[in-house]
């Protein structure tokens, strides 16, 4: 059975959600839009994508679709995922949209990953579970056995998996 985000992540208006490799981040803004949170932490490391411009231009353009104001804070980090910019246990949820495939580095990731992640936090995975290539930027999908044994070794476990739509899944995982 197909499930949105919010289904899945069922966040709360205070809670803090960090999305790591989130691009120009329409996706989140579309989410917190839907669904607001206590915080939206954005992290990319490319500057070019994720600005203050374009991120503006997002939020005004669901702000109009919405017919609402958004109310969620949101920052911008400009760090590789490997180095989170963050205190320990500062993430309620961590988001990774589309985006697992595309860090490097992934022991060094999930180790950031369980660094600021909150004891009773979880982390929501959405990919593309074909082992084949990614049609998008060229590397390499995961299988979901791989990134089940990906986070198994940081002792974070799956809590639930699901289909977001024909093509892509949702895997959650928690301690």
């Amino acid at each position: 059975m197909k499930k949105t985000l919010y289904e899945v992540g069922n966040w709360s208006p205070t809670d803090c959600i960090l999305s790591l490799g989130c691009g120009a981040a329409w996706w989140e803004i579309k989410q917190t839009m839907e669904q607001e949170a206590g915080e939206l932490l954005l992290l990319d490391t490319n500057k070019d994508v994720l600005n203050w411009p374009d991120l503006d231009e997002a939020i005004a353009y669901f702000e109009e679709q919405y017919g609402k104001k958004a109310t969620t804070p949101t920052s911008i980090f400009h760090a590789d995922a490997a180095q989170i910019p963050l205190s320990d246990e500062t993430a309620d949820q961590i988001w990774l949209l589309n985006s697992l495939h595309e860090l490097d580095n992934l022991e060094a990731v999930l180790a950031e990953i369980d660094r600021v992640l909150k004891t009773d936090g979880c982390v929501i995975v959405e990919e593309i579970l074909s082992g084949g290539m990614h049609d998008g930027c060229g590397k390499r999908l995961f299988t979901r056995s791989e990134i089940v044994g990906l986070f198994a070794s940081h002792d974070l476990h799956v809590v639930y998996e699901g289909s977001k739509d024909e093509e892509a899944d949702y895997i959650k995982f928690g301690r």
